[in-house]
């Protein structure tokens, strides 16, 4: 029988991708390797959103070739996602060890492929039940992207928007709640453009909301020019849907907004964070930023600054500007230096490390609601979970957790988790 081993890197989106390949594989008789020296297929799922995410996955595929060519050439090297789709054979000029790549806008159509794709492995292809998923999943309802923000690589290795049926979304969630799954992530490039006919996102959200065995809905990511009030709306009507939004700003500047291409200005997106307010008052808002796009002044950081002293996100996902190869950004005027960028974010994190720590230490006290997903690691006894927002949460607890919603009242904070103790019956 043949194993598989798959290493994922970047979004939830390849996440999404790595578990459908998975699940595809075991339903063809594939067991998943305990290590990767042991398995037949080394698949490795790459993004190109980033140059530092390329690096890594650069240098494991080359880790992996030049062992399957000392220790294991009967071994099966593939490697997939945006990476793959962005340098396509030039990836395999270099490392000539690569047996297949296949590009994002592929992977989608691999239920289709892949057992063509399969035929030099020999695998047993009996089917059988896959592997039970986790307590949760992400679940993608749309691919692609047709905003071409400059500095973005996914509209060329992901291909134009296009969204999945509801009939078809509705369908794959019940059949994750039937296996097991309590939460779900609904993902997209931009997942509130979603379109299904007359149906839009807002609409999918109640109709996926409204299966019985599914406790907790989450959705990610949102373009802010998207993010309607019908949207927020009906994500505070419906209680299963987590008291979360991420709303990537990328900059606090108007004036590098437009560079962008993102479609908003300043204004306008802290008018989607006061109707966020005005409907969720309690809602962990969190973002994604960037430092050091070209042209940015330092009068443009001190706004981008001002707006995360404003907004007080629970959290951030805070980078340095690296050129796409491909995007309108990579030909601009106005280089940052790498020193600047540097001290720029080093800035920022340090002001957004403050105030996460300040909304976690205002949680203390207060009884929240968790799901429980995994035991900690490294310790037999501590579970860990998260709120009904984006909080983690750590339950010292004997007793299974997994797949279970709790009480718990929170004790204290480690700063980026909260540590709480069940509340008794």
């Amino acid at each position: 029988m043949s194993s598989y081993h798959i290493e994922t890197f970047g979004c939830q989106m390849n996440v999404a991708d790595s578990d459908m390949l998975a699940g595809l594989l075991e339903m063809r008789g594939f067991t998943r390797a305990d290590h990767s020296d042991s398995a037949n297929l080394l698949v490795v799922n790459t993004c190109s959103v980033r140059e530092h995410a390329e690096r890594r996955a650069r240098a494991r595929i080359t880790e992996y070739a030049n062992r399957k060519a000392s220790r294991n050439p009967r071994q099966r090297l593939w490697v997939i996602g945006c990476m793959a789709e962005r340098l396509g054979d030039r990836l395999r000029e270099h490392i000539p060890g690569i047996d297949r790549i296949i590009g994002a806008t592929r992977v989608e159509h691999l239920a289709h492929d892949l057992d063509a794709l399969l035929e030099e492995l020999h695998a047993d292809t009996g089917p059988r039940e896959p592997q039970a998923p986790g307590v949760t999943a992400f679940l993608p309802v749309m691919r692609g992207c047709d905003n071409y923000c400059s500095y973005c690589v996914v509209p060329f290795v992901r291909g134009r928007e296009h969204s999945v049926p509801s009939g078809d979304v509705v369908t794959r969630a019940r059949d994750l709640a039937a296996r097991g799954v309590r939460e779900l992530t609904l993902l997209g490039q931009n997942v509130n453009s979603y379109r299904d006919g007359a149906l839009d996102f807002p609409d999918l959200l109640t109709r996926v909301h409204d299966i019985e065995s599914i406790h907790r809905l989450r959705f990610t990511t949102s373009h802010p020019k998207d993010c309607t009030e019908k949207l927020i709306r009906t994500m505070a009507s419906l209680k299963k849907v987590c008291n979360h939004v991420h709303l990537p700003v990328q900059s606090g500047s108007t004036r590098v907004l437009a560079r962008m291409n993102r479609r908003y200005t300043r204004e306008e997106y802290r008018g989607r964070i006061e109707t966020i307010r005005a409907h969720m008052p309690d809602a962990d808002i969190t973002t994604d930023v960037m430092v050091g796009f070209p042209g940015e002044t330092e009068e443009d950081f001190k706004q981008t600054l001002s707006l995360f002293e404003n907004v007080r996100f629970t959290a951030a996902f805070m980078f340095a500007y690296s050129d796409r190869e491909r995007t309108a950004a990579a030909s601009m005027d106005g280089r940052v230096a790498e020193t600047v960028k540097k001290r720029r974010l080093e800035e920022l994190i340090s002001l957004q490390t403050g105030i996460t720590k300040e909304h976690y230490a205002a949680m203390v006290g207060r009884t929240v609601s968790v799901l429980f997903t995994r035991r900690q690691d490294g310790r037999d006894r501590g579970w860990i979970g998260q709120d009904h927002g984006a909080k983690r949460v750590l339950v010292r607890c004997d007793d299974p957790l997994a797949g279970t919603i709790l009480p718990v009242t929170v004790s204290r904070s480690s700063g980026m988790t909260l540590c709480a103790e069940r509340v008794s019956p």
